[in-house]
């Protein structure tokens, strides 16, 4: 089958696993050894004293 057919990990990842799209996390790059993905700062997710919250 074409790779092109088939849907990539973060594709994939977003189907399956909400927090995923909770978080609106993008998966910039994948690879068979390397995964980059980014968060964007949402204020919706900042702890107490204005940062990322530790469990985000």
């Amino acid at each position: 089958m074409p790779s092109e057919t088939l849907p990539s990990i973060g594709e994939m990842m977003s189907a399956s696993v909400p927090m995923v799209r909770t978080l609106n996390l993008e998966f910039t790059e994948t690879t068979v050894e390397r995964a980059v993905v980014r968060m964007p700062d949402q204020s919706a997710f900042h702890n107490h004293v204005g940062g990322p919250h530790a469990g985000a």
